[in-house]
């Protein structure tokens, strides 16, 4: 990559960046590689079983053996004789018989992408190095799930940010550096669960304040002269050790050290209708296999296999369970200091440092233990019947899940956005009624679908594109009744699913899952 025109450009915006948030170039940003990738998402590199070059996979979930493909090397309008008929009589004989047109594919670089480099998984996008998940974004390495972002080095989870090194879960953050959960601020360092800030240093659960130092409200003058202090400590670091301490390395692990002050807060306990889900889950399961499954939490381990889960842990304040989401940032929380969203307001209200408590990091680093405690819990905009939910945003009748957007009838599914209908489902947008359907966009009544767009009815399918009533179909566009990527007629295509669905809800009843998956049929079982 040293030599590339994508580097070039990239490596451009990091010294730019590093001038925008300090205030002086850095060096290159390959002396940084290892500490800015330290909690991306994974990025796995296999070799294509077409030319042998390296192909960037940003899907964990790939079954050990697996055969790929780079994206461009696809050929969509291959088209292979179908099946006989002593090939298509269950499952496992259609599995062993396509075993050689299951290839998955990774560098998948769509849409109006341009110098993309080691990176998968991106769209719309310009200058991305090292980097998955992105749409719509320019200018950044080593990050992952990036939304209308630009100049982000070792950011993982933003939406409409700029110029950030090191930060996790943002929103509309500018200028920001080892800033965590903090939305619509600027100039924020070592910062958690800001919203609405300005010129932010060391601070934890603050809302519509600026220069601030240690929760502690400055005048300008102040905080400008403390700010030049630490940020010269932390460039000193990053230029002789390439690397800082993150926020997380500022918490002391002491349980003595964790005990909150109690607040007062009014937790609204709200009404929860599991019954609702377990309706949708039925109705979900009618449509997609032709017969109701019952008793969802029967079926919840299988459903949430593929993707983060979530968990309890009690509150600091208070005996209350706080959701906690088993993905970054959150993982890496210490569970000791986590409170509930509320709890979190109110102590980034009254919890602050004294200003002799603030003079140098060294002394901001032994009494940041008075101030620094955590919240894993979102609830943006109108929401109603959550039960068991983390990070939440304007979602209805949503059971067991690390988070939500802009959901309705969804459970023990990650980031599903603008979804209705999914189950054990992840990164499938805009889609409806799906069961374990991943990394998708538009599809409709969909089982076990990974990596496909503006499709319906799909079962055990691997990136497809405009296709339609189909089965065990890979790489592929603008098909329909298809088994195996090979066309049959409807009468011929409706008896051959009938069998197959047969099968699989007996399985799936018996069992309480499937033994095949969409990242397993591409290595046959013995």
């Amino acid at each position: 990559m040293q030599n590339s025109i994508a580097y070039n450009k990239i490596n451009e915006a990091w010294k730019d960046s590093c001038r925008v948030i300090f205030g002086k170039e850095l060096g290159d940003l390959k002396e940084y590689k290892e500490w800015l990738s330290m909690d991306m998402e994974s990025m796995n590199t296999k070799k294509s079983m077409v030319s042998g070059k390296d192909v960037c996979c940003a899907v964990p979930h790939y079954c050990e053996g697996a055969k790929f493909i780079s994206l461009d090397e696809v050929d969509f309008n291959k088209r292979f004789e179908p099946l006989n008929i002593n090939e298509i009589k269950d499952i496992d004989s259609i599995v062993e018989a396509l075993q050689e047109r299951f290839y998955y594919t990774g560098n998948v670089i769509l849409a109006n992408s341009r110098f993309v480099e080691e990176s998968s998984n991106i769209s719309n996008s310009f200058y991305m190095f090292h980097s998955n998940y992105a749409s719509d974004s320019k200018y950044a390495a080593y990050s992952s799930y990036l939304r209308y972002s630009k100049c982000m080095f070792g950011v993982n989870e933003d939406a409409l940010s700029s110029f950030v090194i090191r930060g996790f879960d943002l929103h509309r953050v500018s200028r920001g550096f080892e800033v965590w959960r903090t939305f619509s601020s600027n100039d924020c360092y070592y910062t958690y669960g800001v919203e609405d800030c300005n010129n932010v240093l060391f601070s934890f659960n603050t809302k519509s304040k600026k220069y601030v130092i240690g929760n502690l409200e400055l005048s300008r003058e102040k905080f400008a002269s403390l700010k030049k202090k630490l940020l010269g400590e932390i460039i000193d670091g990053l230029e002789g050790k390439k690397t800082a301490p993150s926020l997380m390395d500022f918490i002391p692990k002491d349980l003595e050290k964790t005990r909150a002050p109690k607040v007062e807060t009014r937790i609204m306990k709200k009404d929860e209708n599991k019954e609702l889900i377990e309706e949708a889950f039925r109705r979900t399961t009618k449509i997609v296999f032709g017969k109701e499954l019952t008793e969802i939490d029967r079926y919840g381990e299988w459903l949430a296999e593929n993707m983060p889960g979530v968990t309890t842990v009690e509150s600091a304040v208070s005996e209350s369970p706080v959701y906690l989401g088993l993905y970054v940032p959150y993982t890496h929380l210490p569970k000791e200091r986590l409170v509930k969203e509320a709890e979190s307001k109110k102590l980034g209200e009254i919890v602050k440092l004294e200003e002799s408590e603030i003079g140098s990091i060294e002394e901001i680093k032994k009494s940041l233990q008075k101030i620094a405690f955590f919240t894993p819990e979102t609830r943006m905009g109108d929401n109603a019947n959550l039960i068991y939910a983390a990070v939440v945003a304007r979602s209805v009748n949503c059971y067991k899940g690390a988070l939500f957007a802009y959901n309705e009838n969804c459970a023990f599914s990650f980031w599903s956005r603008n979804s209705k209908y999914m189950f054990g489902s992840a990164l499938a947008f805009s889609s409806h009624s799906c069961i374990r359907c991943y990394n998708s966009l538009n599809l409709s009544r969909c089982f076990e679908t990974d990596g496909s767009s503006n499709s319906s009815d799909l079962y055990f399918c691997h990136n497809c594109e405009n296709v339609q009533n189909s089965m065990f179909t890979f790489n592929t566009k603008n098909l329909k009744n298809a088994i195996g990527n090979a066309p049959l007629s409807l009468e011929d295509y409706k008896k051959v699913k009938g069998n197959l669905l047969e099968q699989i809800i007996g399985e799936i009843e018996e069992k309480g899952s499937l033994k095949w998956s969409i990242y397993n049929i591409g290595c046959e079982k013995d």
